[in-house]
């Protein structure tokens, strides 16, 4: 019986290293490639021309730090919970949270809060290193230490204090369905992904930032022509104050009902110019008329019910094969905990490349509505360069990279794109933009 537990525990584990060993090859085979290649220049029209720079040595090291955090942290995420699991901590600390008290209730979200904690005390190191030493050593990041840190106890504070509150509602379905569980359970978490989307944008997102309206009235004013063309004349636009935090640019759109709305990083409209800025202001929009949020929140909860579908059934072999082992008899043991966290992260780990090919998609159609709704085709590509450049993104990754990692499309692909679509000049019908 320990023979068959620990050989589909080295089993796995070579799958997780060739992975990585995998990505790493071929990311830096990429790496190698792009330090070959020259830039490339993009006629925009006949006196007009862009370039993406040839790839720096220091985008170069960037990268590669990059992939030694993420191999880390992927391990890691897998390591942690088989740790609890095997030295026999998941067991004691089960019975420590029942010494407590005898509710079950409180002792789930005891369980929860220790092993968050603990997890958290593991992986600090490579947060803190990731989060502000990395960042700070390439110019990206102008968070003093107590900013990012606070940012970090706020962050690691309010996501373990709500779950810890909730984490009875879906051991709570268990109890009452073994059978089907998994299905409400997939259910319910559409309406609380709507939910948190919902207030996110309202009572969490200011706890970090400051959100305010755009402070350029010329510019506010010509984001409102956008908004009218895109018939959302109603949709609120902020900007926030991320140069507080760091170098790098960015907008996102965000909300659902009355908190839906477009952010613009304050990097973003201070740093670009202003045909920059409504360029990527007109991606976002794409997001918005095409409700993108809404897709994400639905089919993000059908992906989960069928992740949970094969949490529980690989739950139940699991305990039929090793229970005595694993020291738990059932799924709803607080116990059990720690392996529902494993098997969560192993299936959505293997569901990536199904969630980033959906996001590539979407970015691509956004991208399109932007082309539509502004048709400055020079501003889409100069911002685009301009954005990843500064963040020393490289303009290709490998390919096993992007299906599993990335939920944009090189910035390369965006900008070979943006130079291609252009159908208003030769009298074409638009997709979106009637």
């Amino acid at each position: 019986m320990k023979k068959s537990f620990y050989l589909t525990l080295t089993v796995f584990f070579t799958f997780i290293f060739l992975f990585v060993f995998s990505v790493r090859y071929f990311e830096n085979s990429n790496m190698e490639k792009l330090k070959k290649d020259n830039s490339y220049t993009v006629v925009l029209d006949n006196t007009t021309k862009a370039s993406i720079a040839k790839v720096s040595d220091k985008a170069i090291h960037y990268r590669k730090i990059n992939l030694n955090i993420w191999s880390v942290n992927l391990i890691l995420s897998f390591a942690i919970p088989i740790i609890f699991i095997l030295s026999g901590l998941s067991r004691k600390l089960s019975e420590f949270v029942k010494r407590i008290s005898r509710n079950y209730i409180i002792q789930l979200a005891l369980f929860f809060i220790f092993f968050t904690l603990i997890s958290c005390i593991i992986t600090f190191p490579l947060d803190y290193y990731r989060g502000f030493v990395h960042r700070h050593n390439f110019g990206l990041s102008n968070q003093t230490f107590y900013k990012w840190f606070s940012n970090y106890l706020k962050g690691f504070t309010i996501n373990t204090l709500i779950t810890s509150i909730f984490i009875w509602v879906p051991y709570f379905i268990i109890n009452k369905s073994p059978k089907r569980w998994w299905l409400y359970n997939g259910l319910l978490s559409i309406p609380v992904l709507m939910f948190v989307t919902f207030i996110s944008p309202m009572y969490i997102d200011p706890l970090f930032n400051q959100y305010t309206p755009i402070q350029n009235k010329d510019l506010q004013t010509k984001i409102e022509e956008q908004l009218k063309i895109a018939d959302i004349s109603n949709s609120k636009v902020y900007q926030v104050n991320k140069s507080v935090d760091t170098k790098e640019m960015n907008a996102y759109m965000t909300g659902v009902f009355n908190s839906k709305r477009i952010v613009l990083w304050d990097t973003t409209i201070n740093n670009l110019t202003q045909g920059e800025t409504l360029s990527i202001t007109a991606h976002e929009i794409g997001h918005y008329v095409m409700g993108d949020v809404w897709k994400s929140i639905v089919l993000g909860g059908a992906l989960f019910t069928l992740v949970l579908y094969l949490v529980n059934k690989s739950l139940l072999w699991i305990l039929h094969k090793w229970r005595d082992i694993l020291g738990v008899r059932r799924i709803v043991d607080v116990g059990a905990m720690p392996l529902i966290i494993l098997l969560l992260n192993i299936f959505l780990f293997l569901a990536n490349p199904i969630t980033n090919t959906y996001s590539r998609y979407v970015e691509r159609e956004a991208d399109r509505y932007a082309l539509e709704l502004t048709k400055d085709n020079s501003s889409v590509i100069t911002s685009t360069i301009k954005l990843h450049e500064n963040s020393l993104s490289l303009p290709k990754v490998s390919k096993i990279y992007e299906v599993w990692y990335y939920s944009h499309p090189s910035y390369y692909d965006r900008v070979i794109f943006a130079k291609e679509y252009a159908p208003w000049k030769e009298n074409k019908p638009l997709k979106y933009i009637k």
